[in-house]
């Protein structure tokens, strides 16, 4: 043997010759499970699709459902800016402690808007001293 037999340097190999994959692949049991798999495939997809179109509906929900307690929110300060506006346009016609009434009604408004610092006890006890008679 000589060096320019290129089978010269490999080494014999001790395996069984591959066989084709094409026999393999007619073989009733091995379309038998490729079927099976495909069904489990289109399955799961179509689970993975129906759950993320779920959960989009929900989040859309929530979107909307957000917006309108927003909205409910500003609404309601406007509200609560008016009526504390016609509180103290009363109470400094007809009470001479129109400052406490006045602190109230802001103190108010916080504790409605949900502000830090806006303290219901602190509200209750201005309400309890407007309350009482001078």
């Amino acid at each position: 043997m000589s060096a320019d037999n290129p089978s010269y340097n490999q080494k014999p190999s001790n395996k069984m010759p591959k066989a084709t994959n094409q026999a393999d692949k007619e073989d009733p049991e091995y379309l038998a499970k490729r079927a099976k798999n495909n069904e489990a495939i289109k399955k799961s997809r179509e689970k993975a699709r129906a759950k993320a179109k779920e959960t989009q509906i929900k989040v859309d929900h929530l979107k909307k459902d957000n917006k309108r307690l927003e909205d409910k929110i500003t609404v309601l300060g406007q509200e609560m800016q008016f009526l504390k506006e016609v509180f103290l346009a009363h109470a400094g016609a007809q009470n001479p402690g129109a400052a406490v009434a006045g602190a109230v009604a802001g103190m108010a408004v916080g504790v409605a808007a949900g502000e830090q610092g806006g303290n219901m006890q602190l509200l209750n006890s201005l309400l309890r001293e407007i309350e009482q008679p001078t």
